[in-house]
């Protein structure tokens, strides 16, 4: 008898090694940023064909709850992750709909031995369409086309492409200096460098005329009391040990 077909996986290998990409979730959202991603990659691997779809606010109701977030904050992580390339943006931007085509690739292996393939993004345009899920030209034209509002949407979608693009570009600079200084300290770093500005176009470090990024984290460094403390907490206990045994003798 054949098996039946089977379009869910109960697992997905994920690196240990840690990207830019969720680098950048951690320093914005913290911990919720990273275990967000993984909750949403584990109801990718249990969802038949591997699709989310929260244009139904009963579902961004679910993932939220499972997710521990707002729905504010799991959509902000979501848009994060589409503008960093993990989603794909059209699925999301149109209907709602989460596809990640690495985890697709990650997830190849566990279709081998079955009788049909993993769906593909072509694929999964045919089902979307046959289902009334995905229409395209929902709004239609009235009239002649604004092309000046057309071009300032695309800049403003460009612009804050380009911003988060180099939020990610900045936080990649600090990651040599993690062993030094630790991950605590530069994410407190981060968070006030990459403060933005009111028009939301640019953050403080890039409104600074000059940087040094060695310099700015020594000086950083030089302030931050609870850092001192920690470089300086040995050599407190080891002149107490000394004026202990020192007082042995008296």
């Amino acid at each position: 008898m054949a098996r039946p077909e089977r379009n869910s996986v109960d697992y997905f290998p994920f690196l240990c090694e840690e990207g830019n990409k969720m680098f950048y979730l951690e320093e914005t959202y913290g911990n919720d940023g990273f275990a967000t991603f993984v909750k949403l990659l584990r109801e990718l691997g249990k969802t038949d064909y591997h699709y989310l779809n929260l244009s139904k606010p009963s579902t961004l109701m679910y993932l939220s709850a499972k997710c521990k977030v707002s729905k504010e904050v799991l959509e902000s992580i979501i848009n994060d992750l589409v503008d960093l390339g993990k989603f794909d943006a059209i699925l999301w931007r149109e209907n709602k709909i989460i596809w990640c085509q690495d985890f697709i690739d990650s997830i190849q292996d566990a279709y081998k031995k079955r009788n049909n393939k993993c769906i593909t993004l072509e694929g999964l345009f045919t089902l979307l369409t046959s289902l009334g899920i995905r229409k395209q030209g929902l709004l239609p034209t009235i009239g002649p086309i604004n092309t000046q509002s057309k071009v300032k949407k695309s800049k403003v979608k460009e612009s804050k492409e380009n911003y988060n693009a180099r939020k990610l570009k900045f936080s990649t600079t600090l990651t040599p200096f993690l062993e030094m200084y630790g991950k605590e300290f530069l994410n407190e770093f981060y968070k006030y460098w990459t403060e933005p500005n009111k028009s939301q176009t640019k953050f403080r470090q890039e409104l600074e005329p000059t940087w040094d990024l060695e310099r700015r984290l020594q000086t950083w460094a030089k302030n931050d009391k609870n850092f001192s403390n920690k470089k300086t907490a040995p050599v407190s206990e080891m002149n107490q040990t000394v004026i202990d045994k020192i007082k042995q003798y008296d």
